[in-house]
């Protein structure tokens, strides 16, 4: 069986009408009358009535329309496959990231990666952690770039990045001058801070209990949504925060801003690659996720 008949029976169904399917297949409609014709001596059923000036299926067409779609679709899925086993990186890649990595450090590598193979459609999706990895397990994200979560018998976590967390201020103000701050002197001055829930924030408060300070002990005057956000503030001269380094390596190198590390305790987040297990990787992914470990040790 003819697999171009097929799609042309499944036009003709979809649109209506011969002339219609003709048109949006770029062949006669004598051409379609012949395929669908061809069609119904194969099965020796007739398929379609034409009443009026729609087409209508039968019964027969009507089993026959089912079929046809999963044999259109089986036909595109190994040409995706066949198409990965060549040397071309081609195809569209969607990532899903929580907001820390989304933010700054995937743009910036997808551009890269998407510059190197110029057959590559890139499409990102930055959400919270928990989020990322709901649509990596529904099957809607092949793999999401994500901070801590809770482990799940579903998903596999395979370590990425590792960031560390460092205060920030302008360059005019009273502790740009210190090479180094303790936990203590941190908690007695005004900050600007991510909401709770935030992965800084989460990473911030446990560092403060391990050194026997209650995060309630802070002295927030402002909190703000996004890493972005914040930043924005102390760049405005609004005071200070604790931020990702990663997020600031631009500013700090201008001049914009001071990064000051914390003094007796290494405050730092992983980042982990986040898949369904037991699904195979898809080529274009694999590429991708190797280019980024590449290209962010070379530069970090």
């Amino acid at each position: 069986m003819d697999l171009r008949h097929l799609v042309t029976f499944c036009a003709v169904v979809d649109r209506g009408s011969f002339s219609a399917a003709a048109e949006d297949l770029g062949i006669s409609q004598p051409a379609v009358s012949a395929q669908i014709r061809s069609l119904e001596e194969r099965l020796d059923q007739r398929l379609l009535d034409r009443t009026g000036r729609r087409v209508v299926l039968t019964e027969a067409g009507r089993v026959l329309e089912v079929h046809a779609r999963r044999m259109i679709a089986l036909e595109a899925e190994l040409e995706r496959a066949i198409g990965e086993v060549g040397e071309r990186i081609a195809g569209r890649l969607v990532i899903g990231s929580s907001t820390g990595p989304g933010e700054v450090l995937l743009p910036r590598v997808l551009g890269a990666f998407r510059a190197a193979h110029p057959d590559v459609s890139v499409s990102l999706v930055v959400h919270d952690t928990q989020t990322i990895c709901d649509r990596v397990l529904d099957g809607e994200l092949e793999v999401g770039i994500v901070g801590a979560a809770r482990p799940h018998r579903g998903l596999e976590f395979t370590p990425f990045l590792r960031d560390e967390l460092v205060v920030i201020a302008p360059r005019a103000h009273p502790l740009a001058g210190h090479s180094a701050l303790t936990l203590e002197e941190l908690a007695r001055q005004p900050l600007l801070m991510q909401q709770t829930g935030s992965g800084v924030r989460a990473v911030l408060e446990a560092g403060l209990r391990t050194a026997g300070i209650k995060p309630q002990e802070l002295t927030i005057e402002m909190e703000l949504g996004l890493q972005q956000s914040v930043k924005a503030a102390v760049l405005a001269g609004l005071g200070i925060t604790v931020i990702s380094r990663l997020t600031v390596d631009t500013e700090v190198a201008d001049g914009l801003l001071v990064a000051i590390p914390i003094k007796g305790l290494e405050l730092a987040r992983d980042f982990s690659t986040v898949r369904a297990t037991g699904r195979t990787p898809t080529r274009l992914t694999t590429a991708f996720l190797e280019f980024a470990r590449a290209e962010l040790d070379a530069n970090i």
